[in-house]
């Protein structure tokens, strides 16, 4: 029989017991550098949220005080109508997060939700570099090495990427690592326990159901896509292992189907999910330029970016770098059967984040590439390839470990380089997170100007103002994701007849033309709006909405703090 393609039971164990002492130390590292990037929340940690983008760091706070309030008053978290009355909205398409909602439901409670949120910003990187510090265990014997990997993994491009987009749904990257970690007893070590190492499987597929369902499908493809390579590297250990792996495959599913089975029900047919495609496979791409060319995220950047990459900033975190690539050759020449199979795996993850067809510096080539294969398969299609990329950054992390193991060797310091070449640059960013509360308003169900939007800069700011006013009213917009009777899929709230001629209003007041009033409000009063609420951009006149919501509502209004309340069917509390 061929040789295990990892460590053997005994020098895997040896490793374990050696990297022990090293996971605490390199936890207080990973916390240190989290808050040495985001220092410029330190000082307004409840009053300014991290990320760049306003819009989504407000759609996951509002989940994440959403989960709290539910928690609190009873209600039910993972359906609400807290957001586009009375269709409402479906947590598990959105970005709810309601595991990290639950966990951090004690900070939402006293110190506020955008403190909660930016908590979660600062902890996810650093619990994700830890867990794939342990993750390696029975891989790299070095302490440091692993601390070394952790740190890789935690603070990559990729991660720095979406700290800055204000992705708290993916700086919690902690599947994959634990995923590789339960791969490795699965197809590599003594199999003595399938129906224990099948539950926890399941157990942790399921958490993350509860967490990111996307993360939970780009998982479940990566660990197919390591059992084949394993498979086919070693097709006797293969065979040896069906029967076991079949127990564990059946205890995965049965603990899986009990703790996510209302998850898995919310995503395919649950109420307000989308009907038709998000968007279009190839928006979520990765670029091949960013491959060696790195954003302002990265401090040190000896390629210039282009001028365009195919998507946005949140998304062209797959800088790898020169000196990764050279990492990654030597490192498969000279490490042994683990190096090759870490390789293989993040090769495949990184063509299968490049999506459908190839981008190069924001340009389409036209080149085919295999995520084309796996657009049609059911929620798989639904994945932004690009973030398959968080495979990729943990394969190096892996291969820099086991290129670490060998110090002082020439793959050790090469190593040691390509983690200087991926040190982020001090380039986090805060957006302001305050907003006015309006206890006024309790009771109603609220139709808000400026809209409710997806816009980067500002967006979803109504959003902040209903969590401020402890959700004591409901809104008819909302951002989200989601579907209603005349729409199979919805981005944000479809615009309405009011918003229309608020629109019209704002840009050509001197206009004449515009919706019929009477109209308007008969609209409004169908879908149960008891409520107007204006509130005024810095730097616009308010003037011509105002007066046109007053023609809409037949009311002077009422003002509110930075706002003005226009009753349509229902007064408002003193």
């Amino acid at each position: 029989m061929s040789a295990p393609p990892l460590a053997a039971p005994s020098t895997a164990a040896r490793a374990e017991r050696g990297g022990r002492g090293w996971l605490g130390v390199a936890g207080l590292v990973y916390l240190a550098i989290s808050l040495l990037l985001q220092h410029r929340a330190l000082g307004d940690f409840a009053g300014s949220a991290i990320g760049r983008t306003s819009t989504d760091a407000t759609g996951f706070t509002w989940w994440l005080a959403h989960t709290a309030h539910a928690l609190t008053t009873g209600t039910n978290a993972l359906v609400t109508d807290l957001q586009h009355y009375p269709v409402g909205v479906n947590a598990l398409w959105n970005t709810a997060v309601p595991l990290l909602g639950v966990l951090l439901a004690p900070v939402t409670l006293t110190a506020g939700a955008t403190a909660a949120f930016n908590v979660g910003m600062v902890l996810g990187p650093v619990v994700s570099g830890v867990v794939a510090a342990a993750a390696l265990g029975g891989i790299v014997r070095s302490g440091v090495a692993r601390a070394t990997a952790g740190a890789l993994y935690g603070f990559s491009p990729f991660m720095v990427a979406h700290l800055q987009a204000g992705h708290l749904n993916l700086v919690w990257a902690v599947l994959p690592p634990v995923l590789l970690a339960l791969a490795h007893r699965l197809f590599v070590r003594d199999l003595r326990r399938p129906w224990l190492l099948g539950g926890l499987t399941g157990l942790v597929l399921a958490a993350q159901a509860w967490l990111y369902t996307q993360t939970l499908a780009i998982g479940v493809l990566m660990l197919v896509v390591l059992a084949v390579v394993l498979a086919v590297r070693y097709p006797g250990r293969a065979a040896d292992r069906l029967s076991a792996l079949v127990r564990a495959a059946t205890s995965c599913l049965a603990v899986f189907a009990v703790l996510a089975g209302y998850a898995v029900y919310l995503v395919l047919a649950g109420p307000s999910r989308p009907r038709a495609p998000l968007r279009s496979p190839e928006y979520g791409s990765a670029d091949l330029a960013n491959t060696i060319a790195p954003t302002w995220l990265t401090a040190i950047r000896p390629v210039p970016a282009p001028i365009g990459m195919q998507g946005n900033l949140g998304e062209q975190g797959g800088y790898l770098g020169v000196a990764v690539l050279l990492l990654v050759l030597l490192t498969v020449l000279t490490c042994g059967t683990a190096a090759g199979i870490a390789a293989a795996v993040g090769a495949v993850a990184w063509v299968l984040a490049l999506g459908p067809q190839l981008f190069v510096a924001g340009e389409p080539t036209g080149v085919p590439l295999p995520w084309r294969a796996l657009v049609k398969v059911p929620l798989l299609g639904e994945v932004e390839p690009v973030r398959l990329q968080v495979v990729v950054t943990l394969a190096v992390a892996v291969l820099a470990g086991l290129a670490l193991d060998r110090f002082p060797r020439p793959v050790a310091l090469v190593a040691v380089v390509a983690a200087m070449s991926w040190i982020p640059a001090d380039a986090q960013r805060t957006t302001s997170a305050a907003a006015p509360a309006h206890p006024q308003l309790a009771g109603q169900v609220v139709e808000t100007w400026p809209r409710i939007t997806g816009d980067w800069y500002g967006g979803a700011d109504p959003l902040r103002a209903q969590i401020a006013s402890g959700f004591g009213y409901r809104l008819s917009g909302g951002y989200f994701l989601g579907a209603d009777a005349d729409h199979p899929l919805l981005l944000q709230s479809p615009w309405n007849r009011y918003q229309a001629g608020a629109a019209l209003a704002q840009e050509w007041p001197t206009l004449a033309a515009s919706p019929d009033p009477a109209e308007t409000a008969r609209d409004l009063r169908e879908v149960g709006v008891t409520v107007v609420l204006v509130t005024p951009r810095p730097g616009d006149d308010p003037t011509p909405v105002l007066d046109w919501t007053r023609r809409v509502t037949g009311s002077e209004g009422v003002p509110l703090e930075g706002a003005w309340a226009f009753p349509l069917a229902a007064t408002l509390h003193g």
